[in-house]
């Protein structure tokens, strides 16, 4: 799953910090001419809508790409490789030819889509089967120091990304920067904790991973949007430490990121996904309005500090009708927003859509939604184009070609 369950937000309030590492980045094999050669990114406009749904891949074919061709959206995101995944790391041309075949069904973007959980040591205390394999067990916490091998391969992975965007001519790479293997790790302590490090050195650690992302983001792909999923920025006192404040671990490796490309004057744009600090769902229209302007207040400061590099974006999930939630969807405030079907959510994308320039709809089947079925997306998708029309005219909610 490619964001944060309700379960994993709760997590999140338990927990604080994040991973980062020391580690030069092995070089794949990338050929200059066809680096030269590849299209230029894909400008967005002043409107994007993607969607997000764990699309793997190697579960797509021409027929679910027919089906999300006929879709509002102007992209979506899909993994080459899951959140859990440790095999070796997959090179850029095999992803180029799977995108190309797809491209004969769908003229959307297909954003590559990379995951931090590829650095994180499994928490011995869980009883997910997916973590307890040897790579993740070989490190604690985070791959800080890179001895481990898997910050390498997350830094290739995410070289390859921004490699493949810029050879398929799509805006730019999403990012997951979840721990779904720890969710402890997301406190600054208990992080230094389990790498024996002192907690400044992870801080250090931590911001040095973001600035070799942007680093690499510039050499590969130097006009790339980076869309993170979460940033954390909302969470200025997500753990008090020593009579100190600090934020979420992974928010720190942003931070890293966006200094470093203030600092090298890096045109690299950087999308804040809102995944945590707007969230999926809302009790009512005037509860949407509300974190809108609450997260707006805490970012003030940041969009100014990144000025021209950073910029926020919205999200939501969708449900068809009440009785299709189930799991995190008919928990929180997914369960009792007072939106029943997914035409009463009509105003609240519409709203969302007003809002921020760039948005992502978390398609999940958790809500019912489908988007790769004739079944069920045809519902979803006149829903979704009404809340465009109603935002930005009948213009703006053709799909974009």
């Amino acid at each position: 799953m490619p964001a944060l369950s309700a379960a994993c937000v709760a997590l999140l309030f338990l927990s604080l910090t994040f991973f980062a590492g020391a580690a030069k980045v092995a070089e794949t094999a990338a050929n200059p001419a066809a680096l030269a050669s590849a299209p230029k990114a894909a400008r967005m406009g002043d409107h994007y809508l993607l969607l997000v749904n764990t699309a793997m891949a190697s579960k797509m074919d021409a027929p679910k790409m027919a089906q999300f061709d006929r879709s509002p959206y102007d992209g979506l995101a899909v993994s080459f490789a899951d959140g859990y995944d440790t095999s070796p790391v997959l090179s850029v041309t095999p992803m180029q030819a799977q995108v190309a075949s797809w491209k004969k069904a769908t003229s959307r973007h297909i954003w590559p889509w990379v995951y931090l959980n590829r650095m994180i040591g499994a928490d011995s205390a869980e009883v997910n089967p997916y973590i307890k394999v040897p790579y993740f067990e070989r490190f604690q916490g985070l791959d800080l120091d890179g001895k481990a091998g898997a910050q390498n391969d997350f830094l290739e992975n995410w070289q390859n990304a921004l490699r493949l965007a810029k050879h398929t001519g799509v805006p730019g790479i999403v990012c997951d920067l979840e721990f779904y293997n720890n969710y402890k790790a997301y406190d600054l302590s208990e992080l230094a904790r389990m790498t024996s490090m002192p907690k400044p050195d992870v801080l250090q650690h931590l911001r040095q991973l973001g600035a070799r992302m942007a680093d690499i983001a510039a050499r590969e792909n130097p006009d790339a949007t980076l869309w993170f999923l979460f940033t954390g920025f909302t969470r200025p006192e997500y753990r008090v430490i020593e009579g100190q404040a600090h934020y979420l671990a992974a928010t720190y490796i942003v931070e890293g990121l966006l200094d470093q490309i203030q600092r090298r004057h890096f045109r690299i744009k950087v999308l804040a996904g809102g995944e945590v600090g707007l969230g999926y769902c809302h009790t009512s229209l005037e509860n949407l309005r509300e974190a809108i302007g609450k997260r707006a207040q805490v970012f003030a400061p940041l969009l100014q500090k990144y000025s021209g590099t950073l910029e926020l974006a919205g999200t939501m999930t969708l449900w068809s009708d009440r009785s299709a939630k189930k799991n995190w969807v008919a928990q929180g405030a997914c369960g009792t927003s007072s939106a029943a079907t997914v035409e009463d959510l009509v105003p609240y994308m519409e709203l969302l859509f007003r809002s921020y320039r760039y948005n992502w709809l978390y398609g999940s089947p958790n809500g019912g939604y489908f988007a790769f079925q004739s079944e069920s997306a045809p519902r979803f998708n006149a829903a979704i184009a009404q809340a465009k029309a109603r935002a930005y005219g009948a213009a703006g909610a053709q799909p974009r070609l």
